[in-house]
């Protein structure tokens, strides 16, 4: 593929910072980048479901032995890339794989389904904002904790009710706990519905 964006994520960070202590960290000298987007420049035998120049989105590299996508072209596993949706820009396509596969595992993981009430930490962050789109589109009733004024009309907009875990810590919310006063004057947004106690998330 010729790169025509790709984007910086945590992991990249921690590679960085931690090297070879960072399990599936590539051995330096290395090429970083897990997401890209770009335009398939060549297919590989055997390779079905793509032709030169189809627009391609990913996350398919920069750990362990395979190569990243911080450069003009990259190689990658056609089990590791998709077709562009023509809706999104190079630059919006390559923001979103490894965030959308992170709250998607994180959703299925959780049982999201029909009417289910899901909760999402940081819902105006890379994961969480991915996350309350994703809930919803599975019929979630869908709640997000914000921490900045500005976050709360982001997160509605995608669909969730904003909790504001300044006014009231959501580990102290429980069935019956009446919501704390919100720290915005809007109607719509609310510092902390009723649901069950959630689980501790598996790692």
């Amino acid at each position: 593929m010729r790169v025509a964006a790709t984007s910086v994520n945590t992991v990249d960070t921690m590679i960085r910072q931690m090297g070879p202590e960072l399990p599936l960290s590539p051995a330096t000298p290395a090429l970083l980048g897990m997401d890209f987007a770009g335009t398939v420049e060549a297919v590989g035998e055997g390779v079905g479901g793509f032709t030169v120049g189809d627009e391609v989105y990913g996350c398919a590299g920069g750990l362990a032995d395979l190569p990243g996508a911080l450069a003009e072209y990259m190689a990658a596993d056609a089990r590791l890339i998709a077709h562009k949706p023509a809706t999104l820009s190079m630059a919006e396509a390559a923001a979103l794989p490894l965030v959308g596969i992170t709250a998607y595992e994180g959703l299925m993981r959780a049982g999201i389904g029909q009417g289910k009430t899901v909760l999402v930490h940081g819902g105006a962050g890379g994961v969480g904002h991915v996350a309350v789109q994703l809930a919803r589109h599975f019929g979630g009733r869908v709640s997000a904790t914000v921490g900045r004024d500005e976050h709360h009309a982001l997160v509605e907009t995608l669909g969730a009710r904003s909790i504001d875990y300044r006014a009231q810590p959501v580990a102290t919310m429980s069935p019956g706990t009446p919501a704390a006063p919100a720290s915005t004057s809007s109607s719509t947004r609310w510092a902390a519905p009723t649901w069950p106690t959630p689980s501790r998330p598996r790692r």
